[in-house]
């Protein structure tokens, strides 16, 4: 495990110690709390599309959704995000917290040739945690997620470093959100028996640029744009 590594698993350690000494929780409500004036979200991701993996990631969303605590994300939605969503508006924009629709055009192109000559790499899932949004599943891959979305922004100095909370990018698979509050102690188990559960590797080879259309806090059809690793 390389320095990047360790750094995801102590703060992914230190994020779960926080939330057993505290379980709280934020449910979905149905729709997201986002800026008046936003009309769609661009981001940057790793898709996590191996059949493998899915299938074992699966598993233990069905375990958790037993519960009746938790509302799954749909596989196809999977994903580890290396550049935080930016927010757009179909009005007059205001950077940097808004941004023009047809900014996702330039985005796209200013990206591609950035990672252009960047190769795949290996991922490894391993463990479970749990945020006060969503239940994760755990991805190591030596921080070449992290620096792709730097070349990225660098490109594209538009695009935001942190999420909208302030938060820095931390690797992680968003496997389900919150139903309830009330549901913690079984699926504090659930995920306490997962911690260290090796889920297995994938090779990634493409990034992708997603753009999600909101109505009234909720989602649209995404759309994905896929941006080959053609290095090697």
């Amino acid at each position: 495990m390389n320095e990047a590594d360790r750094t995801t698993a102590e703060h992914h350690g230190a994020i779960w110690g926080e939330f057993r000494r505290n379980p709280f929780v934020t449910a979905w409500t149905g729709r997201a709390a986002l800026a008046a004036g936003v009309t769609a979200t661009l981001g940057f991701v790793i898709p996590v599309d191996d059949e493998a993996i899915r299938g074992r990631l699966s598993e233990v969303v069905a375990r958790l959704n037993a519960t009746g605590g938790v509302v799954p994300f749909p596989p196809d939605y999977w994903h580890i995000t290396i550049v935080p969503p930016a927010q757009l508006t179909s009005g007059d924009p205001s950077p940097p917290e808004l941004l023009a629709e047809s900014f996702s055009e330039e985005a796209l192109a200013k990206a591609r040739d950035a990672i252009r000559d960047a190769a795949p790499f290996d991922v490894t899932v391993r463990g479970l945690n749990a945020f006060q949004d969503v239940v994760v599943a755990v991805p190591f891959d030596g921080g070449r997620g992290l620096e792709l979305g730097a070349m990225i922004r660098e490109a594209v100095p538009e695009l935001p470093q942190r999420y909208p909370g302030g938060l820095e990018p931390l690797p992680h698979i968003s496997l389900t959100q919150y139903a309830r509050d009330d549901r913690l102690d079984e699926l504090v188990a659930l995920i306490e028996g997962d911690r260290e559960r090796e889920f297995g590797e994938f090779r990634a080879e493409r990034v992708e640029m997603f753009v999600v259309p909101w109505s009234d806090g909720v989602p649209g059809t995404v759309a994905k744009h896929a941006l080959p690793l053609e290095g090697r």
